[in-house]
């Protein structure tokens, strides 16, 4: 008799009293690109199947029972090595940040992600060329700062999508162009749609 594969389960789980974030995912088959967690450490574990990851540059397989772990700002993504995995990843905010060169462009990213702005813009409020300093904000913060925007504004896009925002307000009011172009950089990142995030979250407000 053959086997009902399993179903897919995802909760999002923010805990407002210590900005702890809890995701669980089982069952799943996501692959996550490159990306970072600009202001948490991240601890996860493997409950079942496995998974191979990249931290920096080193790669490994991490399989059910082991853990790995990641600092803010390293880059890292997850492929599945098995058929489904399940996994559990806890993200905790830093504390005491270290100030970087590039951190101006940065935290006007992070604070108006919807905000168009150009890399010689950027360039010209650091005093370096282009080049240079899109090499050091790689460098700095493991994304270009292309990659990074799109991240944040993903992120944005998840806070939004909690507080009940529709999917396609949210997609205008993170600067993407339309409803389809959230959808597809939101799936590739988070490894769902964002309805389906929208209808997976759970807000935790314990004290």
């Amino acid at each position: 008799m053959k086997t009902k594969p399993a179903t897919e389960k995802l909760d999002f789980i923010e805990d407002k009293s210590t900005g702890i974030e809890i995701v669980s995912l089982e069952h799943v088959r996501f692959s996550y690109p490159p990306h970072t967690h600009t202001g948490h450490y991240v601890l996860g574990i493997v409950t079942e199947g496995s998974i191979a990851i990249r931290i920096g540059d080193e790669r490994f397989e991490c399989n059910a029972g082991e853990y790995f772990s990641v600092f803010p700002d390293v880059c890292h993504s997850i492929q599945p090595a098995s058929d489904a995995y399940s996994m559990i990843t806890t993200c905790i905010p830093k504390q005491n940040n270290v100030s970087k060169e590039l951190d101006i462009i940065k935290k006007k990213i992070i604070g108006n992600p919807a905000m168009e702005i150009s890399v010689a813009t950027m360039s010209e409020q650091v005093h370096i060329s282009s080049y240079h300093m899109i090499r050091k904000f790689a460098a700095e913060n493991g994304l270009t700062p292309h990659q990074f925007q799109l991240q944040c504004r993903v992120r944005k896009a998840q806070e939004l999508l909690k507080q009940g925002y529709k999917v396609v307000d949210v997609a205008h009011m993170v600067g993407f162009c339309d409803q389809s172009h959230l959808d597809r950089v939101f799936k590739k990142q988070v490894g769902i749609s964002p309805t389906r995030f929208a209808n997976s979250a759970i807000s935790s407000n314990a004290p």
